[in-house]
């Protein structure tokens, strides 16, 4: 099998989390680690080449142009805070390179549509990592719901709440959160995109119509979210999102004419339409594939990744149109893939 190389953009802790990952993967190999702070990209690469390891088979650099012209890698994967991602990866793809972005793939529409468009032009995989699509009781969702497993779909509820919030503002904490107008920041677009696109994905429908509320904090993070879509199709949805919560919840019901799914992190429940009836939990396949080697394995059998960067505007549409509705207290209305007032 003919290694892979690839070089890492933004060595914070989602890259530590990610490369190592990629690390482990068969005939996949890290040449190069690039952050602003260069002392980040030699201590990641210090890490990742462990004790015993060729100080020299990773490079550290300060600015992605160097490694593209220095070592070019087969792969790009980029890691920085969103509004940081356009420009690496359109570089990236410049180079030739196939494209890794941690969700979301950037942070307005314009951009994801570049990326997109230039990733065909030059016949490259852009995946992204929208991980949510991996998990099993979500995959199960999915299907029944295809399948009409609780008759029509009248009303989706979901709810993510964590302590974002207060990890962000200790040492360990990332400062680029806490910026939103420099970074792209917040809960949304850390977290929230997670359950946008499983909604997305798991009923397969688009989104119509978006109606936001924030409660946000200086200087304009965004800290509690509750937004009410409607569907293409019709179906209204609610989400709930907060990274003010003393403890973590992630949650998706989807209530249909004749039952009622129930999905988290670690469950699918289906309730009939009896309310005697006893509540089943459904058996889920395990899925020891991460969002990586998911990615990877893309680009060596020639399929699609399980996010690729087309399904992936949806959620930058959506992340538009939240911010949008939120400041001017209007629905914001999206049709054929454009937003319209």
């Amino acid at each position: 099998m003919t290694a892979l190389t690839i070089g890492i953009v933004g060595c914070g802790r989602a890259a530590r989390i990610h490369s190592r990952r990629l690390r482990d993967i068969e005939a996949v190999r890290i040449t190069g680690c690039v952050d602003p702070e260069v002392e980040a990209a030699r201590a990641l690469a210090s890490e990742l080449i462990g004790s015993g390891g060729d100080p020299a088979s990773i490079q550290a650099f300060s600015d992605h142009q160097q490694l593209l012209a220095d070592t070019p890698p087969d792969v790009l994967a980029i890691f920085t805070p969103p509004r940081a991602h356009y420009r690496p990866a359109m570089d990236g793809l410049q180079a030739g390179c196939h494209l890794f972005i941690e969700k979301p793939l950037s942070t307005n529409t314009q951009e994801a549509v570049d990326i997109v468009n230039l990733a065909r032009g030059r016949d490259r995989v852009v995946g992204v990592g929208h991980q949510f699509r991996l998990a099993p009781s979500l995959i199960e969702a999915r299907r029944l719901l295809a399948e009409g497993a609780i008759g029509r779909l009248r009303l989706v509820m979901a709810v993510m709440a964590n302590s974002w919030l207060a990890t962000q503002r200790g040492p360990e904490g990332n400062a680029w959160r806490v910026d939103p107008k420099v970074s792209g920041g917040g809960i949304i677009a850390d977290d929230g995109d997670h359950l946008l696109d499983a909604l997305v994905w798991t009923t397969d429908r688009s989104v119509a119509e978006v109606s936001a509320f924030q409660d946000r904090e200086e200087p304009g993070l965004d800290i509690v979210n509750a937004i009410t879509l409607r569907l293409v199709d019709g179906t209204p949805a609610t989400l709930a999102i907060t990274g003010a919560s003393p403890g973590s919840l992630f949650e998706i019901t989807y209530f249909g004419e004749v039952g009622t799914l129930r999905a988290n992190a670690s469950s699918l429940r289906l309730a009939g339409a009896d309310p005697e009836a006893p509540v089943q939990d459904l058996p889920l396949h395990s899925n020891q594939t991460s969002i990586d080697g998911d990615f990877i394995d893309a680009i060596r059998s020639g399929r699609p990744p399980c996010c690729s960067a087309e399904q992936a505007i949806e959620t930058v549409r959506l992340q538009e149109a939240i911010a949008r509705s939120a400041a001017s207290g209007q629905i914001i209305r999206l049709a054929s893939g454009d937003e319209v007032l």
